[in-house]
């Protein structure tokens, strides 16, 4: 069975594709995509993942470091949706988010999931995997067509 882990390299690799199409197209439509992907992501994470970390005192600076990576990715994220596909500062934006997104991934794989992999059991990964792909659909069916 897959671990968390296994589940969050996974979209992050897809996530990464689509950020280096999104600096080659400039595209709204590409950007909506990947906050598709980012949004139930980071909310995953969060709701299921982070919380078991922060139980750890020797991980909760990593974690708060995290969720601080999360909100700038959506800020960003929240200018560039505010942003024409006309705007001359659309490309510059993109490569923003696409360094925040890059920094966060590296971080989380090399700091943080190497950490939790030492407090977490093989069992409670794969748990939590579980209940993240039940909280996506989840979040997946909140969120609305258009948005998806």
């Amino acid at each position: 069975m897959e671990t968390i882990y296994d589940i969050l390299v996974k979209e992050h690799n897809l996530v990464a594709d689509l950020l280096q199409q999104a600096m080659r197209d400039n595209s709204k439509d590409t950007l909506l995509k990947i906050k598709a992907q980012t949004d139930p992501h980071m909310a995953g994470e969060e709701k299921l993942f982070y919380p078991e970390l922060e139980k750890k005192e020797e991980l909760r600076e990593l974690v708060s470091h995290a969720y601080e990576e999360h909100n700038e990715a959506r800020s960003i994220m929240s200018e560039l949706e505010s942003m024409s596909e006309s705007d001359k500062n659309l490309s510059s934006k993109i490569k923003e988010l696409k360094e925040s997104i890059e920094h966060h991934v590296e971080e989380e794989e090399n700091k943080v999931f190497p950490q939790a992999q030492k407090v977490l059991s093989s069992d409670k990964s794969q748990q939590i995997a579980q209940q993240y792909l039940e909280f996506k659909q989840s979040f997946k069916q909140q969120t609305p067509a258009s948005m998806r």
